[in-house]
């Protein structure tokens, strides 16, 4: 242990020499003829006891250098050396590098604790900090923070920026710990993403789930299962990836499945046709085609990856699912539904949208501001340009003022926004949507249903023109246009003469 911050060699050679830039390793230390004493003895070193004359500084480069400890205190800027103070001289300019040319690797990388850093502390690397100040002034702007969420998001950035060094990354379990002095944990997060230096350790709650779905299955089965899913999730080069939504839905279809092959196998090489068989046999009717195409795609995947020698589901047929029959709403049904929507803007608009222009919920929830034309009186979602009626641009204009005047300082590109999502940039959540609607007698699927019907019945059921109106394809326009056409045959109680009958 050293009693004091540099040994008696190092102190004996900083007082000998003044400091400056090391030639060799660009350290500011004392040095003589242009290298410091580390370098030196690396340089020795590696030479042998043979050499001691003739030494060739720039093999420390190569081969490494010396570890150095700093146990000192941190210097001021504008303060001196105490042992220059002592020794009456003035202390030379340091030399300021553009840029590190090395980075001192971590012994320890232990879990940093916040609690009793302030943001006065100076930081460790400055330019850094510069830079994620600046990104935290951008991202505020086009945002629309508040100024208070943009001070408390630089006053975060500064206590972490006191404790990480040069070329180290910040970790956003290390973000969370911000969170009990009211620090806004996503816009730190955003920032320090935008910059580069984010580690994002948050544990991967789908993995998680995974694993807990697949743990009573044998190792080699969990392995085939995993080249599987890794695949869904990441894609491939010819595959794209799969939402969460999809992954958990295809892992609960053959749940069963999988625990009773676990049960008699070892290896998905050993399922048969007759176990997929057996199994589809005993499911419900509606849910067969779902399972059959899940596990097609289960065995196409380990076939393609050269896991299994042939696909046990090729040859298996399936009947398709029968679609719904999408009909027309009861009126009373749709006075409700547009009872409650006068007195909330965003239902107001999310139903005139659904209602009138026919749009999925996943297109209400990405439609941005841009792609509506108030003055112009257009719509266009996903390229369909289409007129905009009055009573659309009153429910959207009314959102407007609400949104105004609930989020004034908002900039997010999307039309529908909520007290999260005003200041992230995100689009709404399907669970909001659905929250929309959910002390209502219809959905926005049903009220999508009931417009498009209403156009077959205006149409005469024509399905390209059902297909060109909506942006969907013939298959789908033949299904509403069938739906139509059910809907204007009399009833077994009514005679032709008396349906035709205005």
């Amino acid at each position: 242990m050293l009693t004091e911050r540099l040994c008696k060699a190092c102190r004996s050679f900083g007082g000998a020499h003044p400091a400056g830039t090391c030639a060799t390793c660009g350290r500011d230390l004392p040095v003589d003829a242009g290298a410091c004493r580390p370098c030196r003895k690396q340089a020795t070193q590696i030479a042998g006891p043979a050499n001691k004359t003739t030494v060739d500084l720039s093999v420390a480069t190569v081969t490494g250098h010396q570890l150095r400890f700093h146990f000192g205190r941190l210097e001021r800027p504008g303060h001196e050396h105490a042992d220059t103070v002592l020794r009456g001289e003035t202390a030379p300019p340091r030399a300021a590098l553009a840029r590190s040319r090395w980075v001192q690797p971590l012994l320890f990388d232990s879990p940093r604790d916040l609690s009793r850093v302030g943001s006065q502390l100076p930081p460790a690397e400055a330019g850094l900090a510069e830079r994620l100040q600046a990104e935290a002034g951008k991202l505020a702007e086009l945002r629309g923070w508040s100024p208070r969420t943009l001070s408390l998001t630089r006053r975060g950035l500064r206590i972490l920026m006191a404790v990480h060094g040069p070329g180290e990354r910040v970790r956003a379990s290390t973000v969370r710990q911000l969170t009990a002095r009211n620090m806004p944990f996503p816009h730190i997060i955003d920032v320090l993403a935008g910059v580069g230096v984010l580690e994002d350790d948050r544990p991967d709650t789908l993995a998680l789930w995974l694993d807990g779905q697949l743990a009573g299955l044998p190792a080699q089965i969990r392995d085939e299962l995993g080249a599987w899913l890794s695949l869904r999730r990441h894609g491939g080069p010819r595959r794209r990836p799969r939402s969460r939504q999809t992954i958990v839905r295809d892992v609960n279809s053959i749940r069963t499945f999988l625990a009773d092959i676990g049960g008699r196998h070892s290896t998905l090489r050993q399922v048969t046709g007759d176990d997929i068989t057996t199994w589809l046999a005993g499911r419900p009717g509606r849910s067969r085609p779902q399972d059959a195409s899940t596990l097609r795609s289960l065995f196409s995947t380990l076939k393609a990856e050269r896991l299994i020698f042939a696909s046990p589901v090729r040859g298996i047929r399936v009947g398709r699912r029968n679609p719904s029959v999408p009909v027309p709403l009861p009126a009373h049904l749709l006075t409700a539904t547009a009872g409650a929507a006068g007195h909330d803007p965003a239902l107001r608009a999310v139903v005139a949208l659904a209602g009138v222009h026919a749009l999925l919920p996943g297109q209400i929830r990405h439609l941005r501001t841009n792609q509506i034309d108030l003055p112009g009186r257009r719509l266009d979602p996903e390229g369909l340009d289409r007129p905009l009626d009055e009573f659309t641009a009153a429910a959207i204009r009314g959102y407007l003022d609400f949104r105004d005047t609930r989020w004034p300082a908002t900039a997010s590109p999307y039309l529908l926004v909520t007290r999260k999502t005003a200041h992230t940039g995100e689009p709404v959540s399907s669970f909001w949507m659905n929250r929309l609607f959910r002390d209502l007698p219809v959905t926005t699927e049903q009220l999508r249903d009931d417009r498009i019907v209403e156009e077959a019945l205006a149409g005469r059921a024509d399905p390209l023109h059902l297909a060109a109106v909506f942006g969907f394809g013939p298959r789908t326009g033949l299904r509403y246009a069938q739906a139509a056409s059910m809907t204007t045959q009399p009833t077994d109680a009514q005679s032709p003469q008396q349906a035709s009958d205005p």
